[in-house]
């Protein structure tokens, strides 16, 4: 089986990113499974929580973003020889249950890329809601490919693939702007739905944070 590599941006999720990494690692075949977080500038625990529960912790000494920090994990990743990486979030919305749902696409040699997609449910904040549809919408528009939920950071992606994802975005806009780079590389994309957790306290997008997500679609479509 090929090495897979779990990369878990997190910013101060001493709380939440123990369990995540511990349960990633129950779920995944750990001969062939690693776990990279990288603690983006956290200001608490982060880090030790994670090393504690057995993933390998790469930090950076500011908080740089999300994109910045995924790129991080993913070239250390790539570096030490994972074929199949994940990427998903540290605060649990993301169930590793569905790991091997999001793999089997990419080892069934079907896809480069796999996203995971949110069901709308009376538990999805409607905000979210509304941001995930305008945007998805666009992204059909603009860009000629048509998926349920680009905004959705849950995904696996082959090494291979990945480097014609490179990324500029250090912020919330990663996600998009991997899937402009896939449509224009001409990658097989496939969907699959995914259980995902809404705490009381949600981290994530914002609206002002979708405003900047349009407006960089403009400009990738411009380019």
């Amino acid at each position: 089986m090929s090495p897979i590599a779990v990369v878990i941006p997190a910013r101060d999720e001493q709380g939440r990113v123990g369990a995540v990494v511990k349960r990633v690692r129950s779920e995944a075949d750990g001969s062939t499974t690693s776990v990279y977080v990288v603690d983006d500038g956290s200001q608490d625990g982060t880090a030790a929580v994670a090393r504690e529960a057995g993933a390998r912790v790469l930090r950076h000494r500011v908080n740089l973003g999300k994109g910045a920090a995924l790129l991080t994990g993913a070239e250390a990743a790539v570096k030490a020889g994972a074929q199949l990486l994940v990427l998903m979030d540290a605060d649990g919305q993301h169930d590793p249950g569905d790991l091997s749902r999001l793999l089997e696409p990419i080892q069934a040699g079907r896809a480069d890329l796999v996203l995971g997609y949110r069901l709308f449910t009376r538990e999805m904040p409607a905000a979210m809601r509304l941001g995930n549809t305008v945007l998805s919408g666009l992204f059909a528009t603009l860009f000629g490919v048509t998926l349920r939920d680009t905004q959705c950071g849950y995904r696996a992606v082959t090494a291979k693939a990945l480097g014609k994802l490179r990324w500029s975005a250090l912020d919330y806009a990663v996600e998009t702007e991997m899937l402009v780079h896939a449509a224009r590389a001409g990658l097989r994309i496939e969907e699959v739905p995914i259980a995902t957790v809404y705490h009381d306290r949600y981290k994530g997008t914002t609206p002002v944070d979708g405003l900047r997500i349009l407006a960089n679609m403009l400009r990738w479509r411009l380019a």
